[in-house]
């Protein structure tokens, strides 16, 4: 299976702040009118719009992970107003950055949309209008569950705007909604080019939207059951992957898991955009030699590392028990290399450490031994605790691999499903397809074990078991949002906001006896709209 390439293409309006807009100086005498209505010119368009993808996520995920009860912040280099929401303000630059590259990469969408129409005919071109319908309402469910009400803006703009309004979220909504469902009736089941948007992966979006929407005061009544729907048409064609840990292993991106990804190989690197998800869980490595870099900026935290039973892998398909000298070997799966750490967990792993050592005592004789405990999730450790390990790139003299970023995958399907069975009150499918996650998950000979009865089953576990599943992988921000469970499990398992609430202060707590659930409209789309663009309650005046 090809790869598809992400190219950058320049020649178009990039909307910014929602009314600022940059025009790019072109040097040569291709325009979009003339460039885009060729099949070559209308194919690295849509690309491009791929492309938008890697200016959302590419940064240090932030957005997606910080102020979670998975991680917190461990480094002033993290950023306050994210971590513990209490200096959370619309000048926030990591709010503003999210909020513009989302509508610049839409106003990409967009101008796809507008030049399919237009363009010359070719064989993909239905195709091409369903994925990039798709990524613009990806764009828009990313918006409006982060933001709330927001503009919806359908169409290329070719010149300047100067007022918007904000739609109703309701509204934001029924036209994601609209535009999967069109988009389904255009792409594929299956694509050559590995990366492009398929039926699963559209599936598995308009799934998440329903639940979402079902949580939602104008949610309607049959969206569970559109959630599992969905889902169920995921699950008839895709099986979750044998092995858990194997689906984040060194150059196995494009494995049967995966459902749609952000792609990072060499070719389409040639000019960087490489992300920034491998950094920021630590530890602190920063010198040569290494193959990574790395800053203990967002640490795992107690609970995060407790959830996992004693029998379930994707512990060490999440963490790194051990760390090599150097770093990069463990990515390699390079056991010929002597061990630093070595991070046993369990009672029966901490037991048989002497054991352990004399399997290959050569490598690790001198390992340093931290069994689980309270040095693990101190803050203010650097080195000595198991580090997340499921982006890991590499940058050595003769290796650069950026790993994937992986928005969908099978895993996540079955517990979205699972999710939304459980609210319509089907508990037997619920259960059926958590214990299918956490067969998968089993340690060799413990699949018994790592089944539940049905009487455990309730939102707060679903909610551990997405923790378990897709720790790290960008969703736990949204998940807690659309689960109405965002200040509770951050006031319990993340240290830093449990100690604002312990000195009396509620860093929720916004203006006007608002909370602090949605982020802040950015200041800059504020004054840059010439009428009156509203803030979110919480932080207006």
């Amino acid at each position: 299976m090809k790869k598809l390439i992400y190219i950058s293409i320049a020649f178009f309006l990039l909307l910014n702040s929602c009314a600022d807009f940059l025009v790019e100086e072109n040097k040569s005498s291709a325009t979009a009118e003339n460039f885009y209505v060729t099949k070559n010119g209308y194919e690295a368009l849509v690309n491009s719009a791929y492309a938008t993808l890697r200016d959302v996520y590419g940064g240090t995920p932030y957005m997606y992970c910080a102020g979670t009860d998975l991680f917190f912040g461990a480094h002033q280099d993290a950023p306050l107003a994210l971590t513990t929401y209490l200096s959370l303000t619309p000048g926030s630059p990591h709010v503003s950055s999210f909020f513009e590259k989302l509508y610049q990469s839409i106003q990409v969408c967009n101008t796809a949309v507008y030049y399919n129409g237009v363009t010359e005919e070719s064989v993909s071109l239905e195709s091409r209008l369903g994925e990039v319908k798709f990524l613009r309402a990806y764009y828009y469910f990313l918006l409006v569950q982060t933001f709330g009400d927001v503009t919806l803006v359908e169409n290329m703009v070719s010149e300047p705007i100067t007022h918007f309004e904000r739609n109703a979220a309701s509204e934001v909504y029924d036209f994601i909604i609209a535009e999967l469902e069109e988009a389904a009736l255009l792409v594929p089941e299956s694509q050559e080019d590995f990366g492009r948007v398929t039926l699963d992966a559209l599936n598995h979006i308009l799934s998440k939207v329903y639940l979402t929407r079902a949580y939602e005061e104008y949610g309607q009544e049959n969206d569970f059951q559109m959630a599992a729907d969905a889902a169920e048409k995921v699950l008839a064609r895709r099986n979750l992957y044998p092995n858990y840990a194997d689906i984040f292993k060194y150059m196995n991106d494009n494995n049967s898991e995966v459902l749609f990804s952000i792609q990072y190989d060499e070719v389409s690197l040639m000019n960087g955009g490489a992300h920034n998800w491998d950094y920021p869980w630590g530890p602190l490595i920063q010198g040569a030699g290494e193959g990574v870099s790395k800053k203990n900026l967002l640490h795992p935290t107690e609970y995060l590392y407790r959830v996992y039973d004693d029998y379930d892998s994707r512990f060490e398909g999440t963490f790194w028990n051990i760390l090599t000298n150097p770093f990069y070997n463990a990515v390699l799966a390079t056991y010929t290399s002597d061990i630093a750490y070595y991070f046993p967990r369990t009672d029966e792993e901490i037991a048989n450490v002497d054991n352990w050592v004399k399997e290959r005592r050569r490598f690790r004789e001198n390992a340093v031994i931290v069994p689980m405990g309270e040095s693990w999730w101190d803050g203010n450790n650097q080195a000595s605790f198991p580090p997340l390990k499921k982006f890991d790139r590499l940058q050595t003299d003769d290796k650069r691999y950026t790993h994937d970023l992986f928005l969908c995958r099978v895993g996540e399907t079955y517990l979205n499903a699972a999710e939304a069975y459980w609210q319509l009150g089907n508990v037997n499918r619920a259960l059926e397809l958590v214990n299918a996650v956490r067969r998968r998950a089993a340690m060799d000979g413990h699949q018994t074990d790592m089944e539940i009865e049905a009487a455990a089953l309730d939102l707060d576990f679903l909610l551990d078991e997405r923790a378990r599943e897709l720790a790290g992988e960008g969703h736990r921000w949204f998940d807690l949002k659309r689960t109405g469970k965002l200040m509770e499990r951050t006031k319990i398992h993340n240290p830093d906001i449990r100690s604002l609430y312990n000195s009396g202060t509620d860093p929720f707590l916004g203006n006007n006896g608002t909370y602090k659930i949605l982020r802040p409209i950015p200041l800059g789309a504020i004054a840059l709209d010439s009428g009156e663009y509203p803030q979110n309650p919480a932080y207006a005046d």
